[in-house]
């Protein structure tokens, strides 16, 4: 006896419901596909920036660099920014308020500021030697066309978040310690233009 294989027929039953069913989830699957980069794009911007690649150089600030948009400018970025991409810079002094029971505070930002703007000269290239120094006022010294002065305003003494420059001066001030480091970063983002 032998055996013989008979194919059958294999009939599939398409309903309407099963082809209204088959077509949503088609259309579902297809739209969020297409919508994935838009997604990750609208998640991205939700989150906090706080690492940027400078020119290869990872650079980690402790505040979201957004927010920093909304700090105060005086008089304008580009005068900052002309500042500090003089090509007639030797040195940088950061003004250390000695009177205060701040100065850890305006140390950390001293430091913050020292690393970025030694980076920026570094990729420039352009020697330019950044110093503290001790002052007993905001009005003790004067920066000029080849030594700027950074004078870091803690929140004990502010009385506005901003970054205002007179003259060769620049005044880094906030009202709060989070104010404070979102004024230094926007004077970081002004000065490296980012």
């Amino acid at each position: 006896m032998t055996y013989k294989y008979v194919p059958k027929e294999v009939r599939i039953k398409l309903t309407k419901m099963k082809i209204i069913a088959f077509a949503i989830i088609a259309i579902t699957l297809t739209i969020l596909y297409v919508s994935l980069p838009y997604l990750q794009n609208w998640y991205q911007s939700k989150r906090p920036l706080t690492e940027i690649n400078y020119f290869g150089v990872p650079m980690k600030f402790r505040e979201d660099i957004r927010l920093a948009r909304n700090v105060t400018v005086y008089p304008n970025e580009t005068y900052i920014k002309s500042i500090f991409r003089n090509k007639n810079i030797e040195r940088i002094t950061i003004g250390i308020l000695n009177y205060t029971n701040e100065t850890n505070v305006i140390g950390v930002e001293a430091v913050e500021i020292t690393f970025k703007l030694s980076t920026f000269y570094s990729l420039v290239p352009m020697k330019v030697a950044i110093k503290g120094k001790e002052i007993g006022s905001i009005y003790e010294i004067e920066g000029n066309e080849t030594n700027p002065l950074i004078i870091i305003i803690p929140p004990s003494i502010a009385n506005e978040t901003s970054v205002k420059a007179e003259d060769y001066t620049v005044f880094i001030s906030g009202k709060s310690l989070k104010e404070l480091d979102l004024a230094t970063i926007k004077f970081m983002v002004i000065a490296l233009g980012i």
